[in-house]
C-alpha cells in the first residue's frame, strides 16, 4: 500500500511539474507498479486494449500534427483576419467548431480545435486559458441539444 502510494504522489509530482514527457512518467508508472508487483503483466496491459485509450492516442498524435504542420497557424490567421482582434472571434471560434462538431465525435472535435485556439490566442496576444473553454463549451452544447 505504501509503495502505490509513493509512486502515486511521484507520479504526480513529475506531471505537475512537466519537465519530463507525460508520455514518458506515465510508461515508467506502469513500469514501476509491474516491479513492485502491484500489477500482474494482464492488468497492466487490458488498458492498452481499451478503444478510448487508442482514440486518445491518435488524437494527441492528431493536435500535434496540426500544430507541427501549420495547419493551426494557418486556421487562427484566418480566423484573425476575417474577425480582426475583436470579441467577434469568439462567435467565429464557435462557429467553426459546431460545424467540425457536426462530422466529428465530441473528443475529437475538441482535439481539433485546442490547437488551433492555442495558436489563436498566441497571435492575438490574449490569454489562452480565455479561449480555450470555448471548444469545450460548445460541444457541451450540442451534446445536450443531440442527446449523443
Amino acid at each position: 500500500m505504501q509503495v502505490t502510494l509513493i509512486i502515486l504522489v511521484l507520479s504526480a509530482a513529475f506531471f505537475v511539474n512537466g519537465k519530463i514527457r507525460s508520455d514518458l512518467v506515465a510508461l515508467c508508472t506502469l513500469v514501476a507498479l509491474l516491479v513492485f508487483q502491484i500489477l500482474t503483466l494482464d492488468e497492466a496491459l487490458s488498458g492498452f486494449s481499451n478503444s478510448v485509450v487508442i482514440m486518445m492516442i491518435g488524437l494527441f498524435v492528431l493536435g500535434g500534427a496540426i500544430f507541427q504542420t501549420g495547419l493551426a497557424k494557418m486556421m487562427s490567421s484566418r480566423i484573425l483576419k476575417l474577425a480582426g482582434t475583436s470579441e467577434i472571434f469568439l462567435l467565429l471560434v464557435m462557429l467553426v467548431t459546431s460545424a467540425i462538431g457536426a462530422f466529428v465525435s465530441n473528443t475529437g472535435t475538441v482535439a481539433l480545435m485546442l490547437p488551433i485556439v492555442v495558436s489563436l490566442a498566441l497571435r492575438a496576444g490574449m490569454n489562452q486559458s480565455r479561449l480555450l473553454m470555448v471548444p469545450v463549451q460548445e460541444r457541451a452544447k450540442r451534446r445536450e441539444c443531440t442527446y449523443r
